[in-house]
């Protein structure tokens, strides 16, 4: 089952483990994955209480004999945020260029349960997908609804994975209902969620696995994901953290404002593309390429110097090795370029 953190999916795996603890313990034969995903550039906050809630899963499944596994992906090292971005100057995403998506959550995602399919023959991935979420969601849910009424349904990419989604018609009130009038099974309260929440003033970024869901990811809402997401014009759930007391968490929502600023501003783009051809728009205006080199070294100046000011790991070093490297590829090749154009200007000039 997806886990984001958020109400839905928690209550999706609160049903779970209730109706695991209702089966005798000789019953309790098939393994159970909570599936969880770390973009590696997650909302501080919602990292830490993820963080937390894995550990009690861990802690609970063992405690009472569960066949369950809690597993965390996240991106290929060479597909990071920091690496396309800061490394290859992929422009920050937008609308247009959700390039962060299928590299961040889909693939690594997507990979796990593939590999889980080929162990097992199949599959039965549980979604705390809601029809009430949004316009967009509603459709996504009808489309690969089955037709004969059915609550499986073959997952779209996935093969040997079926997709069910237990609370697809509740409404938000019910959900917070059940989560209140029930305690986790796992120990507790639900209490830090509700904080989560309200804290944030809005709800999170679902686990994605693929493009048709994609653009619940970094929609207009006030969603906690990525804090370096530049595909929503404001990033509402930071700002309702610092309005909430986290006010050591500015520097970020500054640096995500000023990422999102310099995204289309010329100066900082190279002319020609990665693979060094020149793409025109329609008037015959070239389209910017990736950031340029000297763009690179000061957003990641920018970063590191964000990073000490709120103490918190915002880039790995093994991140900041794989950009290095990238420079010095890019460097290169950019040498040769000009070189080939040079020679290519005064080939016919050679006495």
């Amino acid at each position: 089952m997806g886990y984001s953190g958020g109400k839905d999916s928690t209550l999706v795996l609160q049903l779970v483990f209730e109706v695991l603890l209702d089966l005798d313990p000789s019953a309790r034969r098939r393994p159970v994955h909570v599936l969880t995903n770390d973009t590696l550039v997650e909302s501080p906050i919602l990292a830490s209480y993820i963080e937390a809630m894995i550990e009690k899963l861990r802690v609970a499944a063992n405690d009472l004999a569960l066949p369950m596994t809690v597993v965390k992906t996240t991106p290929d090292p060479e597909q990071t945020f920091w690496v396309n971005l800061i490394g290859r100057g992929y422009p920050s995403p937008n609308r247009m260029f959700r390039w962060c998506t299928d590299r961040m959550k889909i693939r690594p995602t997507s990979d796990y349960i593939t590999s889980t399919v080929a162990a097992n023959g199949q599959a039965i991935l549980l979604l705390g997908v809601r029809r009430a979420e949004s316009a967009v969601r509603a459709a996504s849910v009808d489309r690969y609804a089955p037709k004969d009424g059915s609550r499986l349904n073959p997952h779209n990419d996935l093969k040997g994975c079926l997709v069910f989604r237990p609370i697809v018609d509740l409404e938000t009130d019910e959900v917070w209902q059940l989560l209140l009038q029930r305690p986790p099974p796992w120990g507790g309260s639900h209490r830090d969620l509700v904080t989560l929440y309200r804290n944030a003033q809005g709800g999170e970024c679902p686990l994605v696995l693929d493009n048709d869901e994609a653009p619940s990811c970094g929609s207009n809402s006030s969603r906690f994901g990525c804090w370096t997401c530049t595909v929503v014009e404001k990033d509402k759930s930071m700002e309702g953290f610092i309005d909430n007391g986290f006010d050591h968490l500015e520097p970020l929502l500054y640096f995500r404002d000023w990422l999102a600023a310099i995204r289309n501003d010329r100066a900082r783009r190279q002319r020609t593309r990665r693979n060094g051809l020149v793409t025109l728009m329609k008037d015959g205006t070239p389209v910017p390429g990736p950031f340029t080199l000297e763009a690179r070294r000061e957003i990641l100046e920018r970063l590191l110097a964000v990073q000490r000011e709120v103490g918190l790991e915002l880039i790995t070093a093994k991140e900041q090795s794989t950009i290095r490297r990238l420079w010095s590829h890019d460097a290169a090749e950019e040498a040769r370029r000009t070189l080939a154009a040079i020679r290519g200007a005064h080939k016919d000039s050679t006495p």
